[in-house]
């Protein structure tokens, strides 16, 4: 019994131990099956969001996205590069172009196993917790992918959450891109310090010369430098050989070079070109007015990312006419400055935003040795050129100071002082940002011999056009435009003196007067406002208006405003395309309204261009980045008047610069020239304009600060004449000789109005005469129809003929001598005549800056 009973539960314990089996089986392969489901599950959804997440679509938007590049302004030859600037200094490579040695020196320090991997390399992070856990350590392990997703997508906050990411962001670039794309990215995109974006960039930026010609230790340089931009050697060169250095172990170690070639790089110091060390200020040159006019433009227009994003721009600005006018103005305004006093007036680097000195010593010392200027970029200084030099420290002692020039340095002495006829301890003190005349230059000890000048108070302006093409081929703003960026050409509204009477005259031209027709110099009273002439004088003789213009006589010129009428002179204003509206009143043909210089040297092309005014322009034509052209200039031009009247006007302006007119001494090379000075109240601002059959030059010079008295003897003639006397032989040289036009047939219906004018002539002089009788003024009228005055002890005028600088027009300069009128005025005594030219009269209105 027992033994049977035995039995049976064996076999029981059997069949339990089958079913047991069983159900564990079972129950595997069921979670196997949810297993492969969930995980199956996963996938998809993982997929899913491979596809179709935030990174993805940023990712694959990669493939159409391009960095900012460099904008290029060129030259009126298309070939000379007058500036370049850009967002960030961006040159792109193509992956086909990276050297070989770059792309060594680059993965043997940042991710020598960047073929190898997916994106993220699991070895080298094993390795690194290793490494982090046995030594303490803490050592990255991003890889290139991973340092290009941080850089373009993501922040660089030390983060689990980031890193995760970043290792996300990384598997994307791996999908959507081989790995030769990677590089590409990475090497375009990655910066390098000193503005320097990608390598082609950091190349040109850190040795001059394009990435394809780096020697080895040059290339281990710059694959040094993206760790941090710490390791740019324009920051700590003992910092950046230490980190090229290990570079250089790095490729001999994965067996990119030889130890022996390592060791020879290593050896060798760091060399840079001379201008890495000033990429973040753009060099001074002398067409930095114009280029930031450009600048200006294209950012309105294309707005600022556009702008500065790889464009060409080609202008009309001509490189030598630039050197030429901006040599001119600041020789002439030094040499009028030194007529002046010693104003002891220095920019003080060591004052902090709200004009407090810096106190602490260490922010002192980084400023002193941080600060870089545009006229030290390229540390290339010549004999006879003026520079601003950074004083260091001073020694009492010794009484000398300390001054550096980029890396030049100089010991300023008394004797070095210049005409200031102060002490070098006394007037120069630490920060003071001073001008210097170089007077030696020692390459080998980098070392200058330097003599104290001054920055010029007084400021002049010129600008130069082609009256046919509206092209503007020299452009100056001032003395120095990174001293003053204020551009007196354009932004400077001035008032502009006798240098408004030609619109005036215009409009009596076209009302029917002749250069013949006498003027009225009758005295004038409106009100308490009574005009006189440059010499106080409240009358002249009856003149011609030749004359009267040659002369520059303010009581011709009032009247004739009167004759044409207010309106009828501001509609003729706006008509010359000045923007700033006259002013409604008779001063106003003296000069009292403003108008800018490019303004103004716009107005007077009309003449020489036979009435037709082409709109001014510095730009040719715009091209994006990829060769689309976005803007070509098309002439613009508005006709003023008749060809008659203007090439009248011609030949009126042409008296002035004939003899006896008060730009006589007006020279431009054996050319023809007419022009028109101008001398504004208290000789605050002077002007000349003056053109020949093609070229229109402008010139300006006062104190855009404020009206400030230039001297008694500053007038148009002697003070703005002379800067277009040292201009215009020079640029006019090897151009061909041209001469004016002469006027064609009277209109009909001018000829209607010339025909009653004559009827109207002596009427309308005698009610001149009686109107100034009635308003108590004592006048004994007489009449001059020569240039010269045909009465005895007649002033003509204040200009010298020959010009403030003595230079005297060559014969083709003087036009046909002013003929003679035979007229039959009252018969009045004849009074000695005044002097002439141009002060006007009114109420004085300050100048003031505008847009132009």
């Amino acid at each position: 019994m027992a033994r049977e009973r035995r039995i049976v539960e064996r076999e029981v314990g059997a069949i339990d131990t089958g079913r047991s089996w069983m159900a564990i089986v079972g129950r595997l392969s069921v979670a196997l099956l949810l297993a492969l489901a969930a995980g199956g599950l996963t996938g998809v959804i993982v997929s899913y969001y491979l596809n179709n997440s935030r990174y993805s679509v940023e990712v694959s938007a990669l493939a159409t996205y391009r960095p900012p590049q460099v904008t290029t302004i060129y030259a009126d030859d298309g070939e000379t590069v007058l500036a370049e600037f850009a967002i960030e200094k961006r040159i792109p490579i193509k992956e086909q172009d990276i050297p070989k040695t770059v792309e060594n020196a680059l993965l043997a320090i940042e991710d020598y196993r960047f073929y190898d991997h997916i994106g993220v390399d699991p070895y080298r992070i094993a390795g690194v917790v290793i490494k982090n856990i046995a030594t303490g350590k803490m050592e990255g392990a991003s890889t290139i992918t991973q340092q290009l997703a941080k850089n373009l997508f993501l922040y660089k906050d030390q983060t689990y959450a980031r890193k995760v990411n970043e290792w996300a962001v990384a598997l994307q670039i791996e999908r959507f891109y081989t790995k030769r794309q990677i590089l590409e990215m990475y090497m375009n995109y990655v910066f390098l310090g000193a503005g320097a974006y990608g390598f082609e960039a950091g190349a040109q930026t850190y040795f001059g010369k394009h990435l394809k010609d780096l020697n080895l230790e040059e290339s281990a340089l710059l694959a040094a430098i993206p760790k941090s931009p710490e390791y740019s050697p324009t920051r700590n060169i003992e910092k950046a050989k230490l980190r090229r250095d290990i570079v250089l172990d790095q490729m001999a170690k994965y067996g990119y070079i030889s130890q022996g070639e390592a060791d020879a790089a290593k050896a060798k110091p760091i060399k840079l070109a001379d201008t890495a060390y000033y990429q973040s200020l753009p060099k001074s040159t002398p067409w930095d007015y114009p280029v930031e006019e450009i600048r200006r433009y294209l950012e309105n227009e294309y707005t600022t990312r556009v702008a500065q994003g790889g464009l060409k721009v080609y202008t009309t600005i001509n490189v030598e006419a630039q050197k030429l006018a901006t040599k001119v103005i600041r020789e002439k305004l030094r040499a009028f400055d030194k007529g002046r006093g010693w104003r002891s007036d220095y920019q003080n680097i060591l004052l902090d935003s709200d004009g407090q000195p810096i106190t602490d010593p260490k922010d002192i010392e980084k400023s002193l040795s941080t600060y870089k200027h545009a006229d030290w970029y390229g540390d290339e200084y010549d004999e006879g050129e003026y520079i601003k030099g950074l004083v260091m420290k001073v020694n009492p002692g010794a009484d000398e100071v300390g001054v550096r020039f980029g890396r030049y340095k100089a010991v300023v002495t008394a004797k070095d002082m210049g005409r200031s006829g102060k002490r070098p301890k006394d007037e120069l003190k630490p920060g003071f940002l001073a001008e210097f005349l170089v007077k030696k230059v020692d390459n080998d000890n980098q070392t200058l011999q330097v003599e104290l000048s001054q920055v010029p108070e007084i400021q002049a302006a010129m600008t130069t056009l082609n009256a046919h093409t509206g092209e503007v081929v020299a452009m100056v703003g001032g003395y120095d435009f990174h001293t003053n960026k204020f551009n007196n050409a354009t932004q400077g509204l001035r008032q502009t003196g006798s240098a408004y009477k030609p619109f005036i005259y215009t409009a009596a031209v076209e009302d029917g007067m002749t250069p013949d027709m006498l003027v009225s110099g009758a005295p004038i009273k409106r009100g308490g406002w009574m005009p006189h002439n440059y010499d106080g004088s409240l009358s002249h003789p009856n003149v011609p208006m030749r004359i009267a213009l040659a002369k520059s006589y303010n009581i011709a010129a009032v009247h004739l405003l009167e004759q044409v009428g207010i309106q009828g002179g501001a509609q003729m204003v706006r008509r010359f395309g000045i923007t700033n509206p006259m002013a409604p009143s008779l001063p106003s043909a003296l000069g009292a309204s403003e108008a800018s210089l490019l303004e103004m040297t716009s107005a007077y092309s009309t003449f020489p261009n036979k009435g037709v005014r082409v709109q001014p322009h510095m730009i040719r034509k715009v091209y994006s980045r990829d060769g689309t052209l976005l803007e070509e200039w098309k002439n613009t031009t508005y006709k003023v008047t008749s060809e008659y009247v203007a090439l009248t006007m011609v030949d009126l302006m042409r008296s002035v610069t004939g003899p006896g007119g008060t730009a006589a001494g007006a020279n431009a090379g054996g050319n023809p020239v007419a022009g028109k000075t101008g001398t504004v109240n208290d000789h605050t601002d002077v002007w000349f304009l003056g053109y020949t059959p093609t070229w229109v030059t402008g010139v300006w010079m006062g104190n855009p600060e404020k009206k400030e008295n230039l001297g008694s003897y500053m007038t148009g003639g002697h003070g703005a004449m002379p800067y277009f006397n040292a201009f215009m032989p020079g640029f006019m040289k090897g151009k061909p000789i041209e001469k004016f036009d002469e006027a064609p047939p009277i209109p009909p219906e001018i000829k209607t109005l010339i025909e009653r004018n004559k009827r109207e002539e002596l009427e309308k002089l005698e009610k001149a005469e009686q109107a100034a009788i009635k308003a108590g003024v004592t006048y004994t009228p007489s009449t001059t129809t020569s240039p010269s005055g045909s009465t005895p002890g007649a002033d003509t005028g204040t200009d010298t003929p020959a010009g403030a600088d003595g230079q005297k027009p060559t014969q083709s300069d003087n036009p046909p001598p002013i003929k003679p009128v035979v007229i039959q005025p009252p018969v009045r005594n004849n009074p000695e005549p005044p002097k002439s030219e141009e002060k006007p009269e009114g109420t004085k209105r300050k100048g003031k800056k505008g847009d132009g």
